[in-house]
């Protein structure tokens, strides 16, 4: 026994923490290295990027245009420039390398996140242990280590508000200029990416009136005084040089953060089995989602570390735990601040990924206190007629083996669990849900992926026809921007459902894309046989599951009612014209047909369509088909009976189109709504 627990000691204590923790990050680096390659892209990934590529050119040449006439001003750039630094740097072009890039930079300034951890817990507590578990804790919340591949804002603030904190507790521990100077580019960072870091300046600087307070000379008031003011210079510099959008004017940080405080997104939460507007969410919102989905030692090991934070404050000197109150506010002011001014909220507890940062710390406090309860004194004193092997300590480090044993029995049912979920982690829920009953979940809580799942579900399309083009609807290229260049030549995406034969779904009841559906069914005419919201209630052709709920699927279109409809339209319609489609009207609408309509095949090259909007007036419809000017050239539309090459009819005069753009079908805009549908490339 004497043997094994010394040669434990060796080899934890010989080597220094910081080495340790390294070894743990290079580990995370390899697997998400071969991991990488198996997430998709997230719904914000093209936007993000865009913030970059704005705020790029407006350094490089001053243009507003992008800058100030959009959203993209109120987000910072403290990791979306580096990111697109790196891709130039790197001469990428193509969708695919560039979103790769993107995936392992942003997993690996997590990892960094980690370490800090690490770092910060070994210095407040001083175990080992306890700061493994911390550091561990943090890169293995399946939520967080997801997203940390394709969420290049949300996990990354978790991340740099860790290294945040370990810069603030290292400049209170050496107390020089310096320090508190890195503190401040550390805190100016945190607040260029997300205002919620706006906690921690308040909070530093109260830290600093209390050793004022408490300083016993006038040569040490000073130096306090000093290093405050270094903090607070070098923090509001940082938040200005590296935010463009507050050059010209540094009070639009105002404006931003009314901004932030109630973003204006008018999504729909499915919580709990109900409905909620992002604007009209229950005050419990975050705190459910937070305990939902966070491993359940870390909620138990993170309750204690509040609950002796919050005693030790009472029964303690506050100056002795002033760092591990700092960590408490951190963790508590943003949720009753968002309760308080009741934020747009929405996308589970997303936006506030950055209070795992530290709630791990706060654990790290609970397992070290736990695991350092002495036998000898207090409430715990047993007396002098003890058995020795209590008062010899035994009993002590059983229960320290106990506790350790726990944590990581802990952490390996989370690691579990990822790997069950891969790559889908980002919908991980833990027991304290119905996760058993199959298709419970989905009815209670959203599980949407983001679109990060519909990578898997194009991929099984994409090997099913594996010569095929494919028409799929919706239109929403991040779903396939990091697919391979060849199987994204076979991709038509589509923003007409009815000139579909796929449809990607999140899942079967509570999502956008049915909504949508219904949306784009009732902007155009149809004939009565046809409903194409009928596909969701055909089995799917291929479902993604988890929990027993599907979070994403593929519906295939029937084709039968199409070809009946065309059967109908053209045995009692009235032809009109004759080219490239049989123009018809019918029932006081036009109806585009071709010969291929619809083809039984999924290769979908052979251009085809039946569908359309009935003018005001049936007088309105061409009597002669030289008026749906079929050439191929460009040419200008008329002005009695509008038309978009056999796509689109519409009262008003509109502008020239080149046959190429017509071909591709684009869309036209008029008045206010989209007419149209689209169509692929010609042959």
């Amino acid at each position: 026994m004497d043997i094994i627990r010394g040669f434990g000691r060796l080899r934890l204590t010989r080597a220094p923490f910081w080495a340790q923790a390294a070894v743990v990050c290079v580990v995370f680096a390899i697997v998400g290295v071969v991991a990488l390659d198996d997430y998709g892209t997230h719904v914000d990934e093209s936007t993000q990027r865009r913030i970059a590529i704005v705020n790029a050119d407006y350094i490089a040449t001053g243009a507003t245009d992008g800058l100030y006439q959009s959203d993209f001003r109120y987000y910072g750039v403290v990791i979306e420039i580096p990111l697109l630094l790196a891709e130039r740097a790197l001469g990428l072009q193509d969708s695919r390398p560039i979103y790769l890039t993107r995936h392992l930079l942003a997993h690996l300034f997590f990892i960094a996140g980690g370490f800090a951890c690490g770092m910060l817990a070994y210095r407040m507590l001083g175990s080992r242990w306890a700061a493994l578990f911390a550091m561990l804790m943090f890169m293995l919340h399946p939520r967080l280590y997801a997203h940390s591949f394709f969420n290049s804002k949300d996990v990354p603030f978790a991340a740099l508000l860790l290294i945040a904190l370990y810069l603030t507790h290292r400049a209170f521990r050496k107390d020089t200029l310096s320090a508190f100077l890195l503190c401040g580019i550390g805190v100016g960072l945190a607040i260029n990416l997300r205002p919620f870091a706006l906690v921690l300046p308040p909070m530093i600087l109260a830290m600093r009136a209390l050793d004022l307070w408490q300083a016993s000379g006038r040569g040490e008031r000073k130096h306090i005084l000093t290093t405050a003011g270094v903090f607070t210079g070098s923090a509001l510099a940082i938040v200005y040089i590296i935010h463009p959008h507050y050059w010209e004017n540094p009070l639009r940080f105002i404006e931003d953060i009314q901004v932030a405080s109630q973003y204006p997104v008018p999504a729909k939460n499915l919580f709990m089995g109900e409905i909620y507007g992002s604007d009209a969410v229950p005050w419990n919102y975050i705190p459910v989602w937070f305990a939902i989905t966070a491993p359940p030692i870390a909620l138990l090991l993170g309750a204690v570390g509040c609950a002796a934070v919050c005693w030790q404050g009472i029964s303690r000197p506050l100056a002795a735990l002033r760092f591990h109150i700092l960590l408490l506010g951190c963790f508590v002011m943003p949720v009753v601040a968002v309760i308080a001014l009741q934020s747009n909220t929405y996308n589970d507890w997303r936006h506030m990924y950055f209070l795992w940062a530290p709630f791990c710390l706060l654990a790290a406090v609970g397992l070290h206190r736990i695991t350092n309860i002495r036998m000898e004194g207090g409430i715990w004193k047993i007396g002098a007629r003890s058995p020795g092997w209590v008062r010899g300590g035994r009993l002590h480090m059983a229960r320290r083996a106990l506790a350790y044993g726990a944590a990581g029995a802990g952490l390996l049912t989370t690691l579990t669990a990822m790997a069950a979920l891969h790559p889908h982690q980002q919908i991980y829920f833990n027991a304290l849900v119905d996760a058993k009953t199959p298709g419970a979940l989905v009815k209670r809580y959203d599980m949407g992926s983001s679109g990060t799942a519909q990578r898997q579900s194009l991929e099984y399309l994409l090997a099913r026809y594996p010569h095929d083009t494919l028409r799929v609807w919706p239109k929403r290229d991040w779903f396939w921007d990091i697919l391979p260049q060849k199987d994204r030549n076979r991709l038509i995406t589509l923003e007409n459902p009815h000139a579909a034969d796929f449809y990607l779904l999140n899942n079967a009841r509570w999502q956008w894309q049915l909504r949508q559906l219904q949306s784009a069914a009732t902007g155009y005419y149809l004939h009565p046989r046809i409903d194409i919201l009928d596909i969701q209630d055909q089995p799917p052709l291929h479902s993604i599951r988890a929990y027993g709920s599907v979070i994403a699927s593929i519906a295939a279109r029937d084709v039968e009612p199409y070809r009946a409809a065309y059967e109908d339209v053209a045995a009692n319609g009235t032809p009109l014209a004759r080219a490239e489609f049989d123009i018809y009207a019918y029932d006081g609408a036009l109806y585009y047909l071709s010969a291929d309509c619809p083809p039984p095949a999924p290769n979908r090259d052979a251009p085809r369509f039946f569908l359309h909007i009935a003018p005001a007036d049936p007088a309105d419809l061409p009597a002669a088909g030289r008026e749906f000017g079929f050439e191929n050239r460009d040419f200008r539309l008329s002005d009695r009976a509008a038309f978009f090459d056999g796509k689109c009819i519409h009262r008003q005069p509109l502008p020239d189109y080149p046959i190429e753009r017509i071909r591709t079908g684009q869309f036209v805009v008029g008045e206010g709504r989209v007419w149209g549908v689209e169509f692929p490339a010609a042959r």
